[in-house]
Formats: structure tokens, sequence, C-alpha cells
């Protein structure tokens, strides 16, 4: 096993861009009363930025997204100076997996602003969402989503089959060149995808870790618990086992023998990887909390099922050498948004 684990400055240049809100007051006419009043709502009741702007009719959803490809373009521009020589958008097709389970809530934000972002990153993508037996509407807006955007598409299990499922559901329905995973309820963003592409050359793959995690205490403890005892049983020595901003060439991922249906599914594939004898990279990406639904990763039955499938698991220490083309993803399809100008001030009076 080969990986580098130690964390850069270059690595933490990554997540020091400007803020959401520093292009709001940029690039509309937002006031700082404005500002400050949505603000306050987020620290009180949660919520995205660009959410709460639009509820109160500052500014409208369409300039929300422009917004965040504004943003995007941004970070691709540093991102290229950086790390040049840094291709972006990558030379690659993209699928997104998204495992969703009653997240009715955040799920149309979710794929919104992947939708706005992704182009400045990567040549094509796609967005698969896998709704995981949900009792709320999240499969009918994913539904009605793709109906109207071609890069979505909907997986669905007619019954709860647990975490773990709903991922193997979308890695094993993805097209792409690279296939990542993230979660559907708005922790992770779209935006730190570059710092997993550049650490692409010269690795099998790249894994993100979160840095400073937003979750709470006892999620925490149970989450550094986890990763000690897979460390000993596994031998996988990782950040942050569970950290859902992975990315894998397809290749890798059709090898890859993909059985727990509930939390221990990273640790399955980590396992695999490492023991495989594949080289990784690890690189911090900003996590936001949760403003909406329910997490079900601290549910006892989750976490009780995770520890059952551990001893089976033991297997992967003997995994044989897991060998790749090492051929570069490449893709003729290109992004068919339109590129917005920066330079225009976006009026919202």
């Amino acid at each position: 096993m080969q990986h580098k684990s130690m964390f850069s400055e270059l690595d933490l240049l990554g997540l020091r861009r400007p803020l959401f809100g520093d292009f709001v007051r940029q690039l509309t006419s937002v006031t700082s009363d404005q500002m400050v009043e949505c603000l306050r709502e987020q620290q009180g009741a949660g919520g995205s930025l660009g959410e709460i702007l639009c509820r109160r009719g500052v500014l409208t959803q369409d300039q929300v997204l422009e917004i965040l490809a504004m943003q995007a373009r941004w970070v691709a521009d540093t991102m290229r100076g950086e790390f040049s020589p840094l291709e972006l958008p990558y030379p690659a097709k993209v699928s997104v997996c998204l495992p969703a389970f009653n997240e009715q809530a955040t799920i149309i934000n979710t794929l919104e602003a992947a939708t706005a972002i992704l182009p400045a990153f990567v040549r094509d993508f796609e967005l698969v969402v896998v709704d995981d037996g949900s009792r709320d509407q999240t499969a009918q807006r994913v539904q009605d989503y793709a109906a109207r955007n071609g890069r979505a598409r909907l997986v669905r299990h007619e019954k709860n089959r647990g975490y773990g499922a709903a991922v193997t559901t979308g890695l094993r329905a993805a097209t792409g060149d690279l296939v990542m995973f993230t979660d559907s309820d708005g922790q992770f963003s779209m935006l730190d995808l570059p710092q997993l592409l550049a650490r692409l050359p010269g690795n099998d793959f790249v894994i993100g870790y979160r840095w400073k995690r937003a979750d709470k205490f006892m999620r925490l403890v149970n989450a550094w618990l986890w990763g000690k005892l897979v460390r000993l049983i596994l031998g996988v020595h990782v950040r942050d086992l569970d950290g859902a901003f992975k990315i894998f060439p397809r290749e890798l991922v059709q090898k890859l023998q993909l059985t727990s249906s509930g939390a221990g599914i990273n640790a399955e594939i980590m396992a695999q990887c490492t023991s495989g004898g594949l080289k990784f990279a690890e690189v911090p990406v900003n996590h936001y909390p949760r403003y909406a639904g329910a997490p079900t990763g601290a549910n006892l039955k989750v976490i009780l099922k995770a520890f059952r499938d551990l001893p089976r698991m033991w297997k992967y220490r003997k995994t044989p050498p897991l060998r790749l083309s090492g051929s570069k993803p490449v893709s003729s399809l290109r992004p068919t948004a339109p590129r917005v100008s920066e330079s225009r001030r976006m009026n919202v009076s």
C-alpha cells in the first residue's frame, strides 16, 4: 500500500476560497443590512445562504446558481495556477453518485448546485441519485428534476436497503470514466472536487477527509472508535474512513467486491484498495452542518450492523494486487452550459 496522508499548505490553499456571500456582495446590489439579516437567520436556524436569500426574495434561484458557477470558475482559475499543469475542465466524464434516504428538503438544492458548479471542473458529468426506499417525496422530486435536466437520473430501491447498498447501486450504475460518491444532504460541496482531481496524476484514486468536521460530539467519538477498530482489524490507515468524498477510475470500481449494505461500505472499499497495493492521496475538503433531514449514521441499528460486517471483511487483508491499466481517462464530450461573463453585475432590484 502506498499513500500520502500528510496535508500541505498547498492542499489547504484550495479550501481558502471567497465565500458565497463575498460573491453576492461583489456581484449584486444586495445591501449590507440584507446580508446581515440573512447571515443571522443562517446562524440561528441553519440552511444555505443561497436558499435564505431566495426565500426572502433578495435573489432569484437563477441568480444563486449563476453566482455558484462564477465561484466555481474562480476556483478553477486558482487551482490551475497552484497545481500547474492541472487541466480544468478535467478531460474526463465524472459520475457523481448520490445515495439518498428521505432527503426531500435538500436533494434539489444539491443537484442544482452540482449542475452549476461541475462544468468548470470536468468535461462531462452525470448525477446518479439512488433513492433508498425513501418514505417522503425524494424520488418524485429527483424524477421531476431529471425530466428537465438530462444530466441527472434516478435509480430507485423499492425498499430501504441501507447506505452501503445505495452506494453500491450508484457505483454500479455509473457510466463515467471517473466515479465518485458523496452525500445528498448538502454537507459537502462540489467546489472541492478540484482538490481531488489535482491529486489524481500519480495516484490510483483520491479520497477527501473532512477538515474541521461539522458533526456533533458523539458522532465524532463514534467515528474515531470505528476508525481505530477498522485500522486494527483490516489494516486500513486513513484520516477519515467514512468521509463521503472519494473518486475512483471506473475500472477500479468494477474490480471491487461490494457486499456491505450498511455503514461498512467504506471499510470494505478501502480494505480492498489498500491491501491490493493501490496508491492513493488524501486531501482536505470542507464539511458543512446538515440543515435539514435526519442523519442515519449514528443510529444504533446502523452501528451494530457495521460491527457485524467487520469479521466478514477479514478476507480483504489478503486481497491480491489490483492492477489498473493506467490509461488516462479522456472523454470527447464537453459541457454545454453557457459561460456567463464575470464582469456583469446582476440587478436584483
